[in-house]
């Protein structure tokens, strides 16, 4: 797929929203133009309501034509019912940092295996990651898209200030460098899944400065 097709697939892609309540994202190289011309493409949907077996294996079926159809790619390392559809309730539990509960104030683990990489808390960090990430707007419910985006840029800030050693807000600096790299070096799909500098320095910019009351504190599992 070359530049010019871009825009195909995500109309494509954003015609595969389950329900009008909810809305769909693409996230990853496709939503930073810098894909290859088989880079898969990274999508979320959000509903109002779970869906059932056969709902979610449509859903997954038409993403996957749309790859084939497009000569695109596809990336299992994430299995397509943990990362293709969240719901609202979910989205929210994920933008208040619920998936970061069982390892708060410490950084966060990241194992590279299936039975990690379909928890339910690695279901909602990686929401987290996606609204907090640079991602393309494809269509639904924009009042409950810019909620979910706004509340995630705010708690990304609490999540850095619980990574950084001082009691008071981090600085800028510190926020990014704690949600950037691990004390022991890791990155990337490593740690956060954080690939883009420039835009996690804009959202801490925003969550450090957004005076809405935050989301609430959450208390250390260990």
């Amino acid at each position: 797929m070359n530049s010019a097709q871009a825009p195909t697939i995500l109309l494509e892609a954003a015609t595969l929203l389950p329900y009008p309540g909810g809305y769909a994202l693409a996230y990853g190289s496709h939503a930073t133009d810098t894909h290859q011309p088989t880079s898969d493409l990274d999508l979320l949907y959000t509903g109002d309501h779970p869906l059932d077996d056969a709902a979610l294996s449509a859903l997954t079926a038409a993403v996957v034509a749309l790859h084939h159809r497009h000569g695109l790619d596809l990336d299992e390392e994430v299995p397509y019912p943990v990362k293709l559809y969240a719901t609202g309730d979910q989205v929210d539990q994920a933008a208040a940092l619920t998936g970061f509960q069982p390892s708060w104030g410490t950084p966060p683990p990241t194992v590279r295996e299936t039975w990690f990489l379909s928890t339910d808390h690695f279901r909602l960090r990686l929401v987290f990651n996606v609204l907090t990430s640079p991602h393309v707007f494809l269509g639904g419910n924009i009042t409950a898209y810019d909620r979910q985006v706004r509340c995630a840029e705010r708690s990304a800030a609490v999540l850095a200030q619980s990574l950084t050693t001082d009691d008071g807000p981090p600085t800028l600096q510190e926020a990014w460098a704690a949600l950037w790299q691990a004390p022991d070096g890791r990155t990337g799909k490593d740690y956060l899944g954080y690939l883009v500098a420039p835009h996690l320095l804009s959202v801490l910019t925003r969550g450090l400065t957004d005076h809405t009351p935050a989301v609430p504190r959450l208390q250390p599992s260990r």
